[in-house]
């Protein structure tokens, strides 16, 4: 019998699917099936509907169907044109529904669920506001009074798509109660108590305003309430029809009940006498708290002004005046702390364009400040410049939770002779598109500098390491990712290999028409490692190589690069970051030296929202691949679960396995040996399978397919 439990999409447990509906399941009674289902839509971020019943004469249900809100077509009864308030259609005929039937023993099973929508689905920060997720009144302060203590020690960040877990303080704070504010405190005046409440506000991450204040005729204070920066309600004060558009005044207050309340005591002194820890609201990250208004301190880095060549350590120092204004659980979120960072030789192939820090600097801060999950570091030389900086958003950390197994690292703004060294992490989704994870800008290509991009990658994701990351053949890069991750698969990029062999082998290509084409098959086509060396053993005879020293070096490292060798190696189908030409074309206009950082930054910001854009266009074409009429059993369920682009891959290779001919080559103990043989190549692969796999294989195979 299913049990209705909370999920925890934070767990960690990405095995655990007991939340998720499924076929046969049991239920006792049909109102815990639509709770257990509107749990799950809550998660997933939808609302549900009660459709259609049927009942027996005693009123007994038989069946009940919960459908998606959006399920079906909605309109005006009457005509539109007579209707003076029309009803907004907000349905799309969505199709994802659960269904129960009533069994033999009384008990509710699924019989049907069907897991697809064709829209668009909420957040899960705002599930909530959803009809079937909205808690009466009286019953959200004993929610929330329940949760208050766990709300005080952590939050639920939204970050485009997904949750992500994040402690403001470490395990001695939680035990230590001293910075948490509690009735019967006392402070020597009220502007320490400000100070107090303002302090747990930040390590909270919210922000505090002076709101209500009352005095003597004296005008010493006799009591009063800081409130959370959402308390209350505001807007115009005018009309708002009589109120230009660029000038209303956007409503961000949710009418939030934190406060705290002191009043003076007989002894001077002023004691809380009233403390509400509850918000009806999300909180801001941590690293973001000190762009509040009560949190900001004198922003010397918006107020830096670059007319000199020297800009970079002028708006160095203000980092440094900012960084040493914070407290030290927060330094490392937005620059990295002072004593981690590496301090770089004054020396570098690139320098930063006059102008462009300060611009840069004003451009990362408003992105935080609108997106607080945005996240950014620079790196100082030892004359405290900037020399090398990263960036990234919520929806690029969200999209590299879900597709950041494997990753590229793209280095390619080198061979189009870029001004500007931008260098960007990507992967590929759901859909085989390009998707950003983030940027960096690398004006020092130092062993230090590479190890701090990578160490500020790993940062900006919460310490998750992809599987494989693809690189080019820098030995600076490849120490730093052994060095930051040690556990990570690394793959040279052939296309760069390629790119490089016409550097080194220049000659070799001009004098021979037919070098280009072996040397292209040892990169891409050899898929056995025999055949391989042999191929590469050959092409060194062949044109006289063998005392090549590239070629050498090249062979040594074959393995990173060669197909032989990564065939068990997952890479999301990137070969090589090739993937991102029509990306760096779209840039190279923008990164050339007649641009400005500035205008480049945000021409990039407009190219990730377009990608975006597509991504979600291809969701919601995905959605009739149900619908594709397949030859096979395997090929129609393969088709209802993957979307066009992978179901593609997987036909390619369905078909191909079907003009395969395996024979049996006899048995070992337990173990089959059976040779494999395709039409196209008559080489024979060799394989092995358990008995009990064997059968299970030969009996689901067609008549004739298999010879022994």
């Amino acid at each position: 019998m299913a049990e209705l439990a909370e999920p925890d999409p934070l767990s960690g447990d990405a095995d655990d699917t007991s939340w998720v509906p499924r076929v046969d399941m049991e239920f006792k009674s049909d109102e815990e099936a639509y709770q257990f289902y509107n749990h799950y839509s809550k998660v997933v971020g939808f609302s549900v509907r009660k459709a259609w019943i049927n009942r027996r004469a005693s009123g007994v249900i038989i069946s009940r169907t919960y459908v998606c809100y959006k399920e079906g077509y909605q309109g005006n009864r009457k005509d539109e044109s007579e209707v003076k308030k029309p009803r907004q259609n907000e349905r799309t005929g969505c199709l994802a529904h659960l269904t129960i039937k009533i069994t033999a023993n009384g008990t509710y099973r699924v019989s049907e669920f069907h897991p697809m929508h064709n829209h668009e689905l909420v957040a899960p920060a705002k599930a909530h506001t959803l009809k079937s997720h909205r808690v009466a009144k009286k019953a959200r302060a004993v929610i929330a009074n329940a949760a208050s203590q766990k709300a005080m020690m952590e939050c639920l960040v939204r970050q485009a798509g997904g949750y992500r877990q994040v402690t403001f303080f470490s395990v001695e704070d939680a035990a230590d109660k001293s910075w948490a504010p509690k009735v019967d405190m006392e402070f020597e005046n009220d502007e320490k108590a400000y100070q107090f409440y303002n302090d747990y506000a930040k390590r909270i991450g919210f922000d505090v305003r002076k709101a209500w204040v009352n005095r003597r005729s004296s005008g010493v204070i006799i009591s009063r309430t800081y409130v959370c920066y959402k308390e209350g309600y505001y807007g115009n004060k005018k009309d708002e029809t009589q109120v230009e558009k660029h000038r209303i005044r956007p409503n961000e207050r949710t009418g939030c009940l934190a406060r705290m309340v002191i009043k003076l005591a007989k002894n001077g002194r002023y004691r809380v006498t009233e403390f509400q820890p509850m918000h009806n609201h999300e909180f801001v990250t941590a690293r973001t708290a000190h762009t509040l208004k009560s949190h900001r301190a004198a922003n010397k880095i918006r107020n830096v002004e670059v007319n000199s060549v020297d800009d970079s350590s002028v708006a160095a120092k203000a980092i440094h005046d900012h960084a040493s204004g914070q407290d030290a659980s927060s330094q490392h979120l937005t620059f990295l702390s002072m004593e981690y960072k590496n301090y770089l030789p004054v020396k570098r192939k690139d320098a930063i364009k006059p102008g462009d820090v300060g611009a840069m600097l004003e451009y990362m801060q408003e992105r935080q400040v609108n997106d607080p999950s945005f996240y950014y570091a620079i790196q100082l030389d030892e004359e405290d410049r900037v020399t090398n900086v990263f960036w990234t958003d919520g929806k690029s950390m969200a999209d590299y939770y879900y597709f950041g197994d494997a990753v590229c690292f793209d280095t390619t703004y080198k061979t189009n002779s870029c001004s500007r060294p931008f260098s960007p992490f990507y992967g590929v989704n759901h859909h085989k598109q390009i998707v950003i994870f983030g940027a960096a800008l690398i004006y020092d290509e130092t062993k230090e500098s590479f190890r701090w991009l990578f160490e500020t990658f790993k940062t900006a994701m919460y310490g998750k390491q992809p599987r494989v990351i693809l690189t080019d053949q820098n030995p600076l890069i490849r120490n730093a990712i052994n060095l930051v991750w040690p556990c990570t698969t690394h793959r040279v990029c052939v296309w760069h290999m390629y790119q490089n062999a016409s550097k080194y082998l220049g000659q070799v290509f001009q004098g021979s028409r037919t070098f280009a084409y072996d040397f292209s098959r040892c990169l891409f086509d050899y898929e056995e490692e025999e055949e391989f060396v042999s191929a590469w053993e050959n092409m060194l005879e062949k044109y006289d190589l063998k005392g090549n020293e590239w070629l050498k070096m090249l062979f040594e490292d074959r393995e990173k690069w060669a197909v032989a060798y990564g065939r068990e190696t997952f890479c999301a189908d990137m070969k090589s970051t090739q993937r991102l030409d029509s990306i760096s074309g779209m840039l190279k206009e923008y990164l050339s030296p007649e641009r400005d950082l500035l205008q480049f930054l945000k021409h990039f910001e407009r190219m990730l929202d377009e990608q975006r854009n597509a991504e979600l266009q291809a969701d919601f074409h995905a959605t009739p691949s149900i619908s594709i009429i397949a030859p096979s059993r395997m090929l129609r369920q393969a088709a209802s679960e993957y979307t066009p682009a992978v179901f593609e891959m997987f036909q390619r290779e369905f078909e191909m396995s079907m003009d395969c001919m395996v024979h049996n080559s006899g048995a070992v103990e337990t173990i089959y040996e059976y040779k494999v043989i395709s039409e196209e190549n008559p080489k024979v692969h060799l394989g092995s399978l358990p008995r009990c796999s064997l059968d299970l294989l030969t009996a689901k195979l067609p008549v004739g397919l298999l010879e022994n």
